[in-house]
Protein backbone atom coordinates (compact mmCIF):
# COMPACT_ATOMS: atom_id res chain seq x y z
CA UNK A 1 0.00 0.00 0.00
CA UNK A 2 1.25 3.87 -1.13
CA UNK A 3 1.78 6.00 2.18
CA UNK A 4 3.70 8.64 1.53
CA UNK A 5 3.22 12.20 3.65
CA UNK A 6 5.43 15.56 3.15
CA UNK A 7 4.97 19.28 4.59
CA UNK A 8 5.76 22.17 3.19
CA UNK A 9 5.52 25.81 4.05
CA UNK A 10 5.88 28.59 1.51
CA UNK A 11 5.81 32.30 2.51
CA UNK A 12 3.24 35.06 2.37
CA UNK A 13 3.35 37.90 -0.35
CA UNK A 14 3.28 41.63 0.65
CA UNK A 15 1.40 42.88 -2.54
CA UNK A 16 3.84 43.89 -5.62
CA UNK A 17 7.07 45.54 -5.62
CA UNK A 18 5.97 45.71 -9.79
CA UNK A 19 2.75 44.42 -11.83
CA UNK A 20 1.95 45.50 -15.03
CA UNK A 21 2.19 45.05 -18.89
CA UNK A 22 5.52 43.87 -20.20
CA UNK A 23 5.89 43.27 -24.12
CA UNK A 24 2.10 42.28 -24.28
CA UNK A 25 1.90 40.10 -21.27
CA UNK A 26 0.45 40.79 -17.41
CA UNK A 27 3.21 40.62 -15.25
CA UNK A 28 4.45 40.82 -11.41
CA UNK A 29 7.12 41.00 -9.03
CA UNK A 30 6.32 39.58 -5.71
CA UNK A 31 7.35 40.68 -2.21
CA UNK A 32 7.57 37.46 -0.19
CA UNK A 33 7.33 38.13 3.31
CA UNK A 34 8.24 35.90 6.57
CA UNK A 35 4.81 34.49 7.15
CA UNK A 36 4.20 31.45 6.60
CA UNK A 37 1.23 28.97 5.54
CA UNK A 38 2.22 24.65 6.94
CA UNK A 39 0.67 21.92 4.09
CA UNK A 40 0.95 18.13 4.69
CA UNK A 41 -0.52 15.65 2.14
CA UNK A 42 -0.83 12.27 2.88
CA UNK A 43 -1.36 10.04 -0.33
CA UNK A 44 -3.12 6.85 0.09
CA UNK A 45 -4.91 4.84 -2.35
CA UNK A 46 -8.53 5.88 -2.59
CA UNK A 47 -8.67 7.38 -5.37
CA UNK A 48 -10.26 10.65 -3.65
CA UNK A 49 -8.53 13.52 -2.55
CA UNK A 50 -9.82 14.48 0.94
CA UNK A 51 -10.17 18.05 2.86
CA UNK A 52 -11.68 20.36 4.63
CA UNK A 53 -14.83 22.04 1.90
CA UNK A 54 -12.87 25.30 1.94
CA UNK A 55 -9.74 23.89 0.24
CA UNK A 56 -11.37 23.41 -2.72
CA UNK A 57 -8.06 25.23 -4.60
CA UNK A 58 -5.63 23.13 -2.34
CA UNK A 59 -7.67 20.17 -3.37
CA UNK A 60 -7.55 20.88 -6.94
CA UNK A 61 -3.78 21.37 -6.77
CA UNK A 62 -3.25 17.95 -5.47
CA UNK A 63 -5.38 16.34 -8.20
CA UNK A 64 -3.49 18.33 -10.68
CA UNK A 65 -0.52 17.24 -8.91
CA UNK A 66 -1.47 13.67 -9.37
CA UNK A 67 -2.56 14.08 -13.26
CA UNK A 68 0.73 15.71 -13.69
CA UNK A 69 2.53 12.70 -12.73
CA UNK A 70 0.07 9.84 -14.26
CA UNK A 71 -0.88 9.02 -10.77
CA UNK A 72 -4.24 10.25 -10.61
CA UNK A 73 -5.76 6.70 -9.67
CA UNK A 74 -3.93 7.72 -5.71
CA UNK A 75 -5.66 9.74 -3.21
CA UNK A 76 -4.60 12.17 -0.17
CA UNK A 77 -5.73 14.10 2.88
CA UNK A 78 -4.64 17.50 3.18
CA UNK A 79 -4.36 19.61 5.95
CA UNK A 80 -3.57 23.34 5.83
CA UNK A 81 -2.85 25.76 8.80
CA UNK A 82 -2.21 29.33 7.01
CA UNK A 83 -1.93 32.18 9.08
CA UNK A 84 -2.15 34.80 6.19
CA UNK A 85 -5.19 36.56 5.81
CA UNK A 86 -7.10 35.53 2.93
CA UNK A 87 -8.13 38.11 -0.16
CA UNK A 88 -6.21 41.02 1.25
CA UNK A 89 -3.31 40.56 -0.94
CA UNK A 90 -0.99 38.58 0.81
CA UNK A 91 -0.64 35.63 -1.44
CA UNK A 92 -2.64 33.03 0.38
CA UNK A 93 -4.20 31.32 -2.05
CA UNK A 94 -0.50 30.97 -3.78
CA UNK A 95 0.91 29.96 -0.61
CA UNK A 96 -1.76 26.55 -0.27
CA UNK A 97 -1.17 26.12 -3.57
CA UNK A 98 2.19 25.91 -3.87
CA UNK A 99 2.89 23.92 -0.65
CA UNK A 100 0.10 21.63 -1.71
CA UNK A 101 1.72 20.87 -5.10
CA UNK A 102 5.04 20.59 -3.64
CA UNK A 103 4.26 18.62 -0.40
CA UNK A 104 2.23 16.05 -3.42
CA UNK A 105 5.27 15.49 -5.20
CA UNK A 106 7.27 14.78 -3.04
CA UNK A 107 4.86 12.55 -1.07
CA UNK A 108 4.69 10.46 -3.96
CA UNK A 109 8.64 10.64 -4.41
CA UNK A 110 9.26 12.67 -7.71
CA UNK A 111 11.00 15.79 -8.10
CA UNK A 112 9.38 18.89 -9.44
CA UNK A 113 10.85 22.81 -10.28
CA UNK A 114 9.57 25.72 -9.79
CA UNK A 115 8.55 26.08 -13.34
CA UNK A 116 6.44 23.30 -13.08
CA UNK A 117 4.45 24.62 -9.90
CA UNK A 118 4.19 27.77 -12.20
CA UNK A 119 2.12 26.00 -14.51
CA UNK A 120 0.03 23.87 -12.32
CA UNK A 121 -0.54 26.56 -10.09
CA UNK A 122 -1.63 29.15 -12.96
CA UNK A 123 -4.03 26.78 -14.15
CA UNK A 124 -6.18 26.62 -11.05
CA UNK A 125 -5.70 31.17 -10.50
CA UNK A 126 -3.30 33.72 -11.31
CA UNK A 127 -0.47 33.23 -8.56
CA UNK A 128 1.81 35.24 -7.00
CA UNK A 129 5.78 34.39 -7.96
CA UNK A 130 6.53 32.63 -4.93
CA UNK A 131 7.25 29.28 -5.83
CA UNK A 132 10.20 30.66 -6.99
CA UNK A 133 13.26 30.18 -5.09
CA UNK A 134 14.71 34.16 -6.04
CA UNK A 135 13.09 36.87 -7.52
CA UNK A 136 11.35 36.58 -10.84
CA UNK A 137 9.55 38.60 -13.56
CA UNK A 138 6.53 36.36 -13.74
CA UNK A 139 3.45 36.40 -16.19
CA UNK A 140 1.06 35.42 -13.40
CA UNK A 141 -2.01 34.49 -15.62
CA UNK A 142 -0.04 32.24 -18.13
CA UNK A 143 2.80 30.71 -15.50
CA UNK A 144 6.13 31.73 -17.70
CA UNK A 145 8.87 32.94 -16.40
CA UNK A 146 9.87 36.28 -17.90
CA UNK A 147 13.06 37.02 -16.33
CA UNK A 148 15.49 35.59 -13.34
CA UNK A 149 16.63 38.74 -10.93
CA UNK A 150 18.28 37.49 -8.16
CA UNK A 151 18.25 37.31 -4.36
CA UNK A 152 16.32 40.13 -2.72
CA UNK A 153 17.84 42.29 0.32
CA UNK A 154 16.36 42.55 3.07
CA UNK A 155 13.52 45.02 3.35
CA UNK A 156 11.47 46.49 6.22
CA UNK A 157 8.32 46.19 5.01
CA UNK A 158 4.80 47.86 6.74
CA UNK A 159 1.63 46.91 5.71
CA UNK A 160 -1.55 48.98 6.19
CA UNK A 161 -4.52 47.54 5.84
CA UNK A 162 -7.58 49.90 5.71
CA UNK A 163 -10.32 46.85 5.47
CA UNK A 164 -12.39 45.29 3.07
CA UNK A 165 -11.43 42.08 0.65
CA UNK A 166 -10.85 41.38 -2.91
CA UNK A 167 -11.16 38.58 -4.77
CA UNK A 168 -8.58 37.22 -6.67
CA UNK A 169 -9.88 35.80 -9.60
CA UNK A 170 -13.23 38.03 -9.76
CA UNK A 171 -10.35 40.43 -9.91
CA UNK A 172 -8.56 39.44 -13.06
CA UNK A 173 -11.72 38.77 -14.44
CA UNK A 174 -11.99 42.66 -15.00
CA UNK A 175 -10.33 43.34 -18.42
CA UNK A 176 -7.27 46.28 -17.72
CA UNK A 177 -5.06 45.42 -20.41
CA UNK A 178 -5.39 48.69 -22.53
CA UNK A 179 -5.28 50.59 -19.66
CA UNK A 180 -1.77 49.12 -18.05
CA UNK A 181 -0.60 48.92 -22.20
CA UNK A 182 -0.77 52.63 -22.15
CA UNK A 183 1.26 52.74 -19.61
CA UNK A 184 3.83 50.22 -20.60
CA UNK A 185 7.00 52.92 -20.58
CA UNK A 186 6.30 53.27 -17.11
CA UNK A 187 6.18 50.01 -16.51
CA UNK A 188 9.29 49.63 -18.07
CA UNK A 189 11.09 52.26 -16.40
CA UNK A 190 9.41 51.30 -12.69
CA UNK A 191 11.28 47.03 -13.86
CA UNK A 192 14.45 48.91 -14.83
CA UNK A 193 15.21 50.50 -11.51
CA UNK A 194 14.01 47.17 -9.09
CA UNK A 195 15.74 44.97 -11.49
CA UNK A 196 18.86 46.92 -10.82
CA UNK A 197 18.14 47.67 -7.63
CA UNK A 198 18.20 43.76 -6.77
CA UNK A 199 21.20 43.45 -8.79
CA UNK A 200 22.99 45.87 -6.27
CA UNK A 201 20.98 45.53 -3.07
CA UNK A 202 20.00 49.12 -3.49
CA UNK A 203 17.33 49.48 -0.99
CA UNK A 204 16.82 52.90 -2.29
CA UNK A 205 16.16 52.04 -6.22
CA UNK A 206 13.82 49.14 -5.52
CA UNK A 207 11.78 51.73 -3.02
CA UNK A 208 11.90 54.03 -6.26
CA UNK A 209 10.84 51.39 -8.58
CA UNK A 210 8.13 50.10 -6.69
CA UNK A 211 6.63 53.65 -5.72
CA UNK A 212 6.98 54.40 -9.50
CA UNK A 213 4.44 51.18 -10.30
CA UNK A 214 2.58 52.03 -7.09
CA UNK A 215 1.52 55.83 -9.05
CA UNK A 216 0.78 54.15 -12.44
CA UNK A 217 -1.45 51.68 -10.83
CA UNK A 218 -3.81 54.62 -8.87
CA UNK A 219 -3.90 55.94 -12.37
CA UNK A 220 -5.83 52.40 -13.40
CA UNK A 221 -7.91 51.75 -10.29
CA UNK A 222 -7.55 54.32 -7.67
CA UNK A 223 -7.21 53.64 -3.66
CA UNK A 224 -9.21 55.87 -1.80
CA UNK A 225 -6.11 55.48 1.22
CA UNK A 226 -3.19 55.92 -1.06
CA UNK A 227 -2.21 59.65 -0.48
CA UNK A 228 -2.30 59.27 3.10
CA UNK A 229 0.13 56.34 3.48
CA UNK A 230 2.15 58.62 0.78
CA UNK A 231 2.02 61.42 3.35
CA UNK A 232 3.20 59.35 5.94
CA UNK A 233 6.23 57.62 4.08
CA UNK A 234 6.93 61.43 2.87
CA UNK A 235 7.27 62.37 6.15
CA UNK A 236 9.67 59.77 7.16
CA UNK A 237 11.99 59.77 4.29
CA UNK A 238 10.55 55.97 3.89
CA UNK A 239 12.65 53.92 0.77
CA UNK A 240 9.18 53.70 -1.27
CA UNK A 241 5.71 52.72 -0.92
CA UNK A 242 3.68 49.30 -2.44
CA UNK A 243 0.37 48.09 -3.30
CA UNK A 244 -1.42 44.91 -2.98
CA UNK A 245 -2.66 45.24 -7.26
CA UNK A 246 -5.57 42.36 -6.68
CA UNK A 247 -5.38 43.39 -2.71
CA UNK A 248 -6.17 45.90 0.20
CA UNK A 249 -3.07 46.33 1.66
CA UNK A 250 -0.63 48.96 1.15
CA UNK A 251 2.93 48.86 2.10
CA UNK A 252 5.73 51.22 3.60
CA UNK A 253 8.97 50.26 2.03
CA UNK A 254 12.16 50.69 4.55
CA UNK A 255 15.72 50.36 4.83
CA UNK A 256 16.53 48.07 7.79
CA UNK A 257 19.88 49.83 7.95
CA UNK A 258 18.06 53.11 8.99
CA UNK A 259 16.69 51.21 11.99
CA UNK A 260 13.19 53.46 10.68
CA UNK A 261 10.66 50.91 11.90
CA UNK A 262 9.69 51.40 15.86
CA UNK A 263 9.46 55.33 15.15
CA UNK A 264 7.46 54.69 11.45
CA UNK A 265 4.44 52.00 13.22
CA UNK A 266 4.33 54.43 16.52
CA UNK A 267 3.57 57.01 13.57
CA UNK A 268 1.39 54.90 11.19
CA UNK A 269 -1.05 53.92 14.37
CA UNK A 270 -0.68 57.51 15.57
CA UNK A 271 -1.87 59.29 11.86
CA UNK A 272 -3.58 56.74 9.56
CA UNK A 273 -6.76 56.02 12.34
CA UNK A 274 -8.88 54.57 9.54
CA UNK A 275 -7.16 51.82 9.07
CA UNK A 276 -7.58 48.68 10.77
CA UNK A 277 -4.63 46.29 10.46
CA UNK A 278 -0.93 47.71 10.41
CA UNK A 279 2.09 44.77 10.27
CA UNK A 280 5.63 44.62 10.03
CA UNK A 281 7.28 42.42 8.04
CA UNK A 282 10.47 41.46 6.79
CA UNK A 283 11.24 40.30 3.24
CA UNK A 284 12.43 36.79 3.10
CA UNK A 285 13.92 34.30 0.54
CA UNK A 286 10.79 32.90 -1.45
CA UNK A 287 9.96 29.24 -2.94
CA UNK A 288 8.63 26.27 -0.66
CA UNK A 289 10.25 24.80 2.22
CA UNK A 290 10.29 21.37 3.31
CA UNK A 291 9.42 20.55 6.71
CA UNK A 292 9.25 16.44 6.51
Amino acid sequence: MFNGQSTYKTPASCGELLQGVIEDSFALISCPVNLYNNVTVQIDTSGIIKGDSKLQKSIKAIESTLIFFEKSHLGATVKVSNPIPKSKGLGSSTSDVTSCIAATANAIGESINAKQIASIATSIEPSDATMFEEMVLFAHRTGLLINRLGDLPLLDILAIDFGGTIDTVEYNMVDRFSMWKKHEQETQNALRDITEGIKTNDVALIGKGATANTYTAQKIKPNPNLDQVIELAQSINAAGISLAHSGTIISIILDPKQKQMTYTLKQAKSKLKSSENITHFKTTRPGPIQIT
